[in-house]
Formats: C-alpha cells, structure tokens, sequence
C-alpha cells in the first residue's frame, strides 16, 4: 500500500467513524451530543465540524460540563478564557 492509498483508506475510516458517532448521539440535546462526543475522544473542532456549531460554542459547552461536574479548568482553558475576555474588553 503506497502512502496516496493509506491517506485515502485513512480518511474514510474518519468518515466512517464520525458518522457512527454521530449515530450514536442522535436525538439528544446538544449539551448531551457534546459530551458524549467529548468522551469518545473528539477535539471541539471535531465536534463543531459535525455538529454544524463553532469550536467556541462546543468550547463554552465543554467548559459548562465541567462545572457541572466540579471539574477544574484545564490551563488551556484558563488561557482562552483570558484571551476571550481581553477581546470583550
């Protein structure tokens, strides 16, 4: 298998497995689709790719969760939000 048929074999199985994923979290809520889809593994670009939503709102989503939770911020989070802020201001 040369390096043109790997990329191609590759991105089908993204394909397959994203459309599996989303299978597996159709006719929830959103905040719900996120956090499975978080928990399969999938970055918030990923998530907001096949939601059809922007990396920030999946982001705000995440970050919600995880309050939720009692979970403490990651540091990139801390780092955006701070970026996010100075942008506001």
């Amino acid at each position: 298998m040369d390096e043109q048929q790997f990329t191609q074999l590759s991105n089908k199985m993204d394909t397959i497995i994203k459309l599996l994923a989303l299978n597996a979290v159709a006719g929830k809520q959103l905040k719900d689709q996120v956090a499975i889809l978080s928990s399969f593994g999938f970055q918030p670009k990923q998530i907001a790719e096949m939601l059809g939503k922007t990396p920030n709102n999946i982001r705000v989503i995440l970050h919600r969760l995880r309050q939720e939770r009692g979970e403490p911020e990651t540091e990139e989070e801390t780092v955006e939000t701070k970026a996010e802020d100075e942008q506001h201001a």
